[in-house]
């Protein structure tokens, strides 16, 4: 196998790495959605435990790297070390620059989950709170949308899991800007136990804009 043939096969396997862990417009890593379309596990566990997706790309982006190493003949350690760094620096970019140029209404949404939070306190049947959502809109155009708390394990407040705190509320995002949105609730739930409060952070959306829908 000559130089050239190794490192085409170099830039399949790292491109494969690049294309299992891609996951725009979805929450969803392709890998995984393939990996149950075909019908294979994506875990060793329902939730925890190995996730087969992830070493599989590790061991494609291993092989990949020594594959390329093996193909070049001048600057080899530095190639090397710029092609393990480019599978998790280039997809975050790609998705950047299409949301800035060619993707519309919520597609051009980024969600800051590492910002988001929802505090709450629940007096007897009566549930009151703020959650402060955190954007950020990539295109020239303001956008309006609904969102939606999904797969959220809200432990001791697990009341909320029921009531749909975010839904009947139209939240704007200006063009072109970072913003944080507060949305005040007031929720009747059923629970009769006694007064509670507290706080929660970091949850999956789902946003919605008349015909669309994407989780974030």
């Amino acid at each position: 196998m000559n130089r050239r043939q190794r490192l085409a096969i170099a830039l399949m396997l790292i491109s494969s790495t690049i294309i299992l862990n891609w996951s725009y417009p979805y929450t969803t890593a392709l890998g995984e959605r393939l990996f149950e379309w075909i019908g294979l596990p994506v875990r060793s566990r329902d939730v925890s435990g190995f996730n087969y997706v992830g070493i599989t790309s590790l061991l494609l982006l291993f092989a990949g790297l020594f594959t390329l190493r093996a193909s070049l003949q001048r600057h080899a350690r530095k190639i090397t070390l710029l092609a393990l760094i480019l599978p998790f620096w280039l997809p975050p970019q790609l998705v950047t620059a299409y949301q800035m140029v060619w993707a519309k209404g919520i597609y051009a949404l980024e969600y800051v989950r590492n910002e988001t939070s929802c505090n709450f306190n629940k007096e007897e049947n009566r549930a009151t709170g703020t959650c402060s959502l955190t954007f950020i809109n990539h295109s020239s155009q303001a956008i309006e949308f609904t969102a939606s708390i999904r797969n959220q394990d809200l432990s001791a407040s697990s009341f909320l899991g029921s009531l749909d705190i975010l839904r009947d509320q139209t939240l704007i995002m200006p063009p072109k800007s970072k913003k944080t949105i507060s949305v005040a609730f007031t929720k009747i739930t059923s629970d009769p136990h006694n007064s509670v409060s507290g706080s929660f952070y970091g949850f999956d959306l789902t946003v919605k804009s008349g015909e669309q829908e994407r989780d974030l």
